[in-house]
């Protein structure tokens, strides 16, 4: 073999080589633009979720940032906090703590905490009916705080740069930092750019185009219909919602349940619409007849994305002396 058709054999693998890296970068590109679009999907099904296991359903939280985003991953946020500056008397440093949030923390509330918010004043809730019930729902435990992740694969990064504090965010498929206002995700693309500040429009790569995907906000409805059998009539009906709150201080996190009571009387169906949330996945309902011979056992309600309804056959109410969690 000459020297000269050694050169042309070197050539042609060369070429080779190089058509065959160009079309395993160009199959690497598309299956980072892919990802980007499949993860947008996974996150949004996850911020609209409100089945029992789901960070809303959890945490009566719906992230409304990119940095809440990260609880869909892991059990940590960032959060930004306002501490004393040392060196100016009065003054104020904020910098960013990665708190870590509590799984699980509430195993167990009671029915009537001390913080209710009551649809009725406390004088309206009689002390016999407020023991009689609370004694009714001794056995329900609560469960509030983090169980993730939510979102499967490996999307959450971290900002290293101070290691003792290292700053979680959530990345596209091109490795750069998702943005979220609640509403929509949006994707930078392999430059990390806003084409919003670009001259020319037209000669964006579409590997650097900015990709926005919607996250529907679901519109939760309760409908709590009582059934009395034997056609009795229904005296009292008691609802307690209770959502569990996510609280951000400027050291820590925690979990705690709100409850908000309501109390109708001769209410066979009665709607709950006004004020409910995602995050309110639980509902309590107690029904009673007038003569109190009848009665309905504690439910637990998950509130879902659109309407649902509960339905309370009414028995003998010596069937359930203590409901059961």
């Amino acid at each position: 073999m000459t020297l000269v058709e050694l050169l042309v054999v070197l050539a042609i693998l060369a070429g080779l080589t190089a058509a065959v890296m160009a079309g395993a970068a160009a199959t690497r590109e598309k299956a980072r633009y892919d990802r980007t679009a499949r993860d947008a999907a996974a996150m949004a099904e996850a911020l609209t979720r409100a089945d029992g296991l789901s960070l809303v359903s959890d945490l009566g939280l719906a992230p409304d940032s990119a940095e809440a985003l990260c609880l869909l991953f892991g059990a940590r946020l960032p959060a930004e906090t306002v501490t004393p500056d040392p060196e100016n008397p009065g003054g104020t440093v904020t910098s960013v703590a990665v708190l870590d949030v509590p799984a699980w923390a509430l195993r167990a509330a009671p029915l009537i905490p001390a913080a209710t918010t009551p649809a009725y004043s406390a004088a309206e809730i009689a002390a016999a009916d407020a023991a009689a019930i609370t004694n009714r729902f001794a056995a329900v435990t609560l469960g509030a705080g983090w169980r993730g992740p939510y979102c499967a694969g490996d999307a959450l990064a971290a900002d290293d740069s101070d290691p003792d504090n290292p700053i979680p965010y959530v990345v596209d498929g091109f490795g750069g930092p998702w943005e979220f206002d609640g509403e929509t995700l949006v994707s930078r693309g392999r430059d990390r750019m806003d084409d919003a500040l670009r001259a020319a429009q037209d000669a964006i790569d579409w590997r650097d185009r900015d990709r926005t995907f919607a996250v529907p906000a679901p519109a939760p409805t309760l409908s709590l219909t009582v059934e009395a059998e034997g056609g009795a009539a229904v005296q009292l009906l008691h609802v307690f919602v209770h959502q569990p709150a996510l609280t951000v201080g400027a050291t820590s996190a925690s979990v705690g349940l709100a409850c908000r009571y309501y109390r109708f009387e001769n209410a066979d169906s009665v709607l709950l619409s006004e004020g409910l949330t995602v995050g309110e996945r639980v509902v309590f309902a107690l029904a009673e007849t007038a003569s109190g011979a009848q009665s309905a056992p504690a439910r637990r309600v998950l509130l879902r994305p659109g309407a649902n309804t509960v339905n309370l056959s009414l028995h003998p109410a010596t069937a359930y002396p203590t409901p059961t969690p």
